[in-house]
């Protein structure tokens, strides 16, 4: 299953924020990896790379899950929850989880 999951980085308007943003990317992308990855279950779900995308202070993060539910519904759930257990500590980081779908 295609999923995409949508952070906000905390970051707000301004032309300050503006330019030290672009510098701070490759840190937002690190960051958000190793959350992924620190997650036993939800790394081991995962078929595919981490795929980022930035748009304004936004950052999309898109990935193959796999499991072995019996229906879509069940692994759609499933990856919910998994995504659940890795919330916390990015919020902690200033990263809002603003939506989860199918990519």
């Amino acid at each position: 299953m295609n999923t995409a999951v949508l952070f906000h980085t905390g970051f707000n308007d301004g032309e300050c924020n503006r330019l030290m943003f672009e510098g701070m990317k490759e840190k937002i992308v690190e960051d958000i990896r190793s959350a992924f990855e620190k997650d036993r279950t939800l790394s081991q779900n995962i078929t595919s790379n981490l795929d980022f995308t930035f748009s304004g202070y936004k950052v999309k993060v898109e990935y193959a899950f796999s499991c072995h539910d019996e229906n879509e519904a069940e692994a759609e759930s499933f990856s919910n929850y998994c995504l659940q257990n890795i919330r916390q500590g990015l919020e902690e980081q200033g990263y809002t989880m603003e939506k989860i779908c199918r990519a």
